[in-house]
């Protein structure tokens, strides 16, 4: 998501922050995000674009989903494929799954929910361990003010520290990207996140291996005054699928944040879906 850099003090003098605390209030601040970001819903549409070498669209798969977090558990709800909605019957069945999920969650033993509770905790203290040790993992360069969707932001540079020893798999993955951050100067949010890879790595969620200098942007959106969400996530490279090297761009968007609890009532929107080909 780095050769090291000796920041002068004219720097800090042209602009009254050091950037390391700009960082360190700024993984302070995603703990807190991460920490209730479960008690949303929202909705996921994500395009995946696959590429021949001369850059003709191949292929392209897009879906929409619901979710929600239950009690810890992360459940999604498909509502569109390829740009059309699910008719009736496959809405039913979708529903039925999350009603069926929820209903197991909501029997369960002690012991049984004491064990999902730890795996969750486990993949979330993962995540978190990982995030802290940002500020081990780069050496940082503030280069002046952004403006992300309105609001000012500081621009700090990051390159991988050659002497940093990550602890983790999540940190591991930190010192194959290099980039540039936008920090709300106000909340200390994440605004903007764009970096790129300096080596291969997997992005699990769709099954590539990204090869190095792939291109990786996240911009994020304030909810309710209380908490900073991705709004966008998206993804260009070269990557292997499958043992095949494939060009691919991938885009995810999230909408329609809604605060959730365990005894709101459970309801899905009809989604909006493009005439897009």
């Amino acid at each position: 998501m780095r050769v090291s850099i000796i920041i002068p003090f004219f720097v800090f003098a042209a602009f009254g922050q050091d950037p390391k605390d700009i960082f360190r209030r700024a993984v302070e601040k995603d703990e807190r995000n991460y920490a209730v970001r479960d008690q949303y819903t929202f909705r996921e549409d994500s395009t995946v674009e696959f590429f021949d070498k001369d850059g003709k669209r191949k292929s392209v798969e897009r879906t929409t989903k619901d979710v929600l977090f239950y009690d810890g558990t992360k459940l999604e709800m498909v509502v569109a494929r390829s740009g059309k909605s699910l008719n009736e019957r496959e809405l039913r069945e979708e529903k039925g799954k999350i009603d069926k999920e929820i209903a197991k969650i909501k029997k369960e033993t002690p012991a049984a929910r004491a064990k999902r509770r730890g795996e969750s905790a486990g993949a979330q203290k993962e995540e978190l361990e990982g995030r802290r040790q940002l500020l081990e993992a780069f050496d940082l360069k503030l280069l002046g003010d952004a403006v992300v969707n309105g609001r000012p932001c500081w621009l700090i540079r990051g390159v991988p520290r050659d002497s940093f020893n990550p602890k983790g798999r999540r940190a591991d993955q930190l010192k194959k990207f290099q980039g540039e951050a936008c920090v709300d100067k106000t909340t200390s949010d994440w605004m903007r996140l764009d970096m790129k890879t300096t080596d291969t790595i997997s992005l699990g969620l769709f099954l590539l291996r990204l090869q190095p200098d792939a291109a990786v942007k996240i911009d994020q959106t304030r909810m309710n005054d209380e908490v900073c969400f991705p709004k966008t996530v998206s993804v260009s490279a070269n990557a292997r699928l499958l043992g095949m090297m494939k060009r691919v761009r991938i885009e995810v968007n999230y909408s329609d944040f809604k605060k959730f609890s365990a005894e709101s009532t459970i309801t899905f929107q009809e989604p909006k879906v493009s005439s897009q080909d």
